[in-house]
């Protein structure tokens, strides 16, 4: 908890910065975060040019702010609350128009070896089939480094159950590599 801790104080120091005006910080939030909302925009949009835009919504809403951003005391939390809320729109914008979801592959594998790429085709094929608020929970947890607690908050669902989402995710992983 205590990398946690000196990177939520980095990043808040950043958000300071930023609602002074400083454009140095935008971009530091930016390299800091960008890559990791865009996976999760993907993981739960499955089309890349949606997740792209979707971290642009939140980067442009973000430098937007001003004083707001003084008052945020969990930053990484606090953007993926934003770019769940944004991939959310784009999916009820997608259901309104009847269009179909875009099937993008969950990770970059161009320069991988052919063996370590069927490897990951393998990963991603077990992974597309669990359900979107499993597949939220197992990336929010596994690479963006938050807890149940936060989760929770990003999603808008008790703590248990974000637990209990993650949890039947690995659940079933482990079933489908038997």
């Amino acid at each position: 908890m205590r990398e946690s801790s000196s990177k939520d104080r980095e990043d808040r120091r950043r958000l300071g910065r930023l609602a002074s005006g400083d454009t140095d910080a935008w971009e530091e939030i930016w390299d800091r975060h960008a890559e990791r909302l865009h996976g999760h925009a993907l993981w739960v949009l499955r089309n890349r040019q949606d997740a792209e835009d979707v971290v642009q919504t939140v980067f442009v809403k973000l430098a937007g702010m001003g004083s707001e951003l003084l008052d945020i005391r969990r930053p990484a939390a606090y953007l993926f609350r934003m770019a769940h809320r944004e991939a959310l729109d784009v999916l009820r914008s997608r259901r309104s128009r009847d269009e179909p979801l875009a099937r993008a592959p969950l990770f970059e594998s161009g320069e991988l070896d052919p063996e370590r790429r069927a490897e990951l085709v393998m990963i991603e094929h077990r992974i597309a089939g669990l359900d979107t608020a499993q597949r939220e929970a197992l990336y929010l947890h596994l690479h963006g480094g938050l807890t149940f607690r936060e989760i929770g908050k990003v999603t808008g669902v008790p703590t248990a159950t974000a637990a209990s989402r993650y949890r039947l995710g690995i659940e079933k992983l482990k079933r489908k590599a038997r």
